[in-house]
């Protein structure tokens, strides 16, 4: 039986079994790599050709957002050549992506970036724009490019976008929970982490998605070099993320329903100390503060409070907001 058969095959039996709708991907050991068969850097283009290769393999199987590590922020301190190769191939591939890639027509895939592009030069700035409008009206799967990023600093800007909103008056200050600021990370549109792979033996995450993967998330560490990943080297760590799947599903169903009883929990809180500063009133100022009290505190207009703001404070250019068929 042919390669290719065999791995049809293979497909359709996991296809079987749970399969993760978010993947991370941390795509280390290029240069390694580049070392080790004595093609130098033309290690980093095979790698471009494996992530194409297993971007290919999780649309197949209904993987619906593949998240992957392009670039650190800290890899801005690697030698300056470095540097300038790895924008160089960023701006083509990310060129290619916009204007001539069959995989993202095939399996209507949207290219979103995600990450502090401020950073990085005018042309590759420029490549990231079309890349991410050319496909943003893709709508059956998401390819969240990592470029350049850490969770320091999604968490930061996530943090001080909630900042600005409050002293903008478009928050209250009790409305800043976990959950809002979940909701104002660049994945917030995204389905939860499911399962995140690193490749080159590196037993880390380097700054990479910590808040998405801490909750049930299925984390593996494989030791071969990312241009030698293949679906052969998924296939068995999906089949150990499908024997786990069911417990992740109640940990999560766990966790929500803890953030819904504290979310309760902030409601009464917050009227009980509305209470205290309302008896310190006279009585026709107390019947106005009460009213407004109210208002402030009932669950629907904090929902509708919190949903205007991320409507319209937390668009993000380069990671449009995605619905998903």
């Amino acid at each position: 039986m042919s390669r290719i058969f065999l791995r049809t095959l293979a497909i359709k039996a996991m296809q079987q079994g749970a399969i993760p709708q978010h993947v991370g991907f941390i795509m280390d050991g290029n240069r390694r790599y580049g070392k080790k068969v004595n093609v130098g850097n033309k290690g980093y283009y095979l790698g471009y050709d494996a992530l194409a290769e297993t971007l290919a393999v999780c649309m197949e199987l209904g993987v619906k957002v593949v998240t992957v590590y392009a670039f650190s922020i800290e890899n801005f301190k690697r030698p300056r050549e470095q540097v300038e190769l790895l924008m160089e191939l960023a701006k083509d591939k990310l060129t290619e992506l916009a204007e001539n890639s069959e995989l993202v027509r095939q399996y209507g895939v949207s290219v979103r970036v995600l990450g502090d592009v401020s950073l990085l030069p005018e042309d590759v700035r420029a490549a990231v724009h079309r890349a991410v409008d050319s496909t943003k009206h893709n709508n059956r799967a998401v390819l969240n490019m990592c470029f350049p990023y850490t969770s320091r600093e999604e968490l930061t800007m996530a943090s001080r976008s909630l900042v600005s909103g409050v002293e903008a008056h478009e928050l209250d200050p009790s409305d800043v929970t976990t959950s809002t600021l979940e909701s104002s990370l660049y994945t917030r549109s995204c389905p939860p982490m499911d399962l995140l792979i690193r490749t080159s033996g590196e037993i880390r995450l380097s700054d990479f998605m910590l808040w998405q993967s801490s909750r049930a998330c299925h984390i593996e560490f494989t030791d071969c070099y990312w241009p030698e990943f293949t679906f052969w080297k998924l296939l068995p760590i999906l089949l150990r993320y499908q024997v786990r799947a069911a417990s992740f599903v109640q940990s999560r169903k766990d966790y929500d329903e803890r953030e819904a009883v504290a979310r309760e929990q902030d409601v009464v809180d917050d009227l009980a100390v509305n209470e205290k500063s309302i008896s310190a009133l006279s009585p026709p100022a107390q019947e106005e503060r009460i009213v407004i009290t109210w208002k402030d505190c009932e669950p629907k207009e904090k929902k509708q409070r919190v949903a205007n703001f991320l409507t319209h404070r937390g668009h993000l250019p380069n990671c449009p907001l995605i619905q998903l068929q």
